[in-house]
């Protein structure tokens, strides 16, 4: 990693020079000069990047590849190059392989066949034994072999006594746990929201207090044991209103967001369109709303891709059979970006794709400054493009979002020595 980046504007907050225009000069993969009408001899490339940010590598703290087991979906090197496209230099993988990532060995594979390349991968280990909700899982050993949080993916645990204990034996051993809020007995055998444009289409909707119930139980437990939780993809007003009272009254809750939900909602439906078949699924305009405003307010910690690639064949299906789930990390940030206007501020920004996953997780914050290693992202968040097959790395191509117009898009990132250019 030889460049020099010239002119371009840095968010680093807390720093001097956050927003300044400034030349950037990294040579063998850290910051060796930052300042102004900077030369390099023996530079690799000179870029210029008027009109272009650059702030620390971003982190999605929600992705699913399908290696061990599922590799027609995406294999861990595929997975990793549709981050690096979407800008990303980080990602907690979910479990969810063929069997889900469940012993010391399962992390151990996944951390060998990630190594060498831009995208760092963390993986996650189930929570109760197969992430069937009815056993605790080899929480400790996965925990020594590297696994960076625990989750049993898009399966809520029911039993309140098992997920107390879960809540108790990872604080212990020092783990995150990410509880995904859905009462399933509400949810079973549904593909989308329940609301009055569902009902028009006659389409089985899910109701939104199947989230409110499964939020409700996990703040009442964090607020018992007084042990942090992280949840997962609220979707609904009535979530970031709880959140937002939970974390009011201090207990130690964090919340993500997936970038779809900030931007399409359930009137997408209208043409029985499986690529738009999500869980949880897209909500109405005023629960849109309201995440854009958690975002704004600081409720929301995180905004993740929900990358979850699937094959042709579960996908081009009838409705009620297709498979839950989109492609998300090359156009995550376009997305994200596209919901503001292009208006969410830097600050923000950073604190949903940098700073707070990483935080969350207990994983090293990365900074732009001399002496430093390179990890970063740069990113043009003014310009509109046709999000197409063509910026599309991954194995899979299941996104609505192809063929559609949005602002911004990540240009290049850095990390562990290695450049990745976005397709252009």
């Amino acid at each position: 990693m030889n460049i020099l980046l010239k002119n371009i504007t840095l968010v680093e907050p807390g720093s001097a020079l956050d927003g300044k225009s400034v030349d950037v000069l990294i040579r063998n993969g850290v910051y060796e000069q930052i300042g102004t009408a900077l030369k390099a001899d023996g530079v690799v490339e000179e870029m210029d990047c008027t009109g272009l940010h650059m702030s620390g590598g971003w982190f999605d703290m929600r992705s699913a590849f399908g290696e061990p087991g599922a590799e027609q979906k995406e294999t861990i090197r595929s997975g990793q190059n549709a981050a690096a496209a979407g800008g990303f230099t980080g990602v907690l993988l979910m479990p969810s392989t063929l069997p889900p990532l469940q012993s010391a060995s399962d992390i151990s594979f996944v951390k060998g066949r990630a190594a060498q390349h831009s995208v760092d991968v963390y993986p996650c280990g189930v929570m109760t034994d197969g992430g069937e909700g009815k056993d605790v899982s080899g929480m400790y050993d996965m925990r020594l072999a590297g696994a960076a949080a625990f989750t049993d993916g898009k399966r809520w645990v029911r039993d309140s006594g098992l997920m107390l204990r879960l809540m108790q034996y990872a604080d212990g051993i020092g783990a995150k746990l990410i509880s995904y809020l859905d009462d399933s007995g509400l949810t079973a055998k549904r593909s989308v929201n329940e609301s009055t444009n569902t009902v028009v289409l006659g389409m089985k909707g899910m109701p939104p207090v199947a989230e409110k119930i499964a939020l409700q139980r996990d703040l009442n437990l964090i607020a018992y044991a007084g042990i942090p939780l992280h949840v997962s993809g609220i979707s609904t007003a009535d979530s970031v209103l709880e959140i937002a009272k939970a974390k009011a009254a201090g207990l130690p809750v964090t919340a993500e967001v997936y970038a779809y939900h900030l931007l399409l909602d359930d009137s997408e439906l209208g043409g029985f369109d499986s690529l738009v078949k999500t869980m949880p699924p897209l909500r109405s305009v005023s629960d849109v709303e309201a995440l854009r405003k958690g975002v704004l307010d600081g409720t929301v910690d995180v905004i993740c891709s929900d990358h979850n690639p699937h094959e042709v064949e579960v996908k081009a299906v009838e409705f009620d059979f297709a498979a839950f789930g989109m492609i998300g990390l090359e156009s995550c940030f376009s997305v994200l970006n596209t919901a503001f206007g292009g208006q969410l501020p830097l600050q923000r920004l950073v604190d949903v794709l940098v700073t707070n996953p990483r935080r969350i997780l207990g994983i090293p914050v990365p900074v732009i400054r001399e002496g430093e290693t390179a990890n970063f992202t740069v990113f043009n968040r003014s310009e509109s493009r046709t999000f197409s097959d063509a910026h599309v790395v991954s194995k899979s191509s299941n996104s609505p979002l192809l063929g559609r117009d949005l602002q911004g898009y990540p240009v290049l990132c850095g990390n562990n020595g290695y450049l990745y250019r976005s397709p252009q």
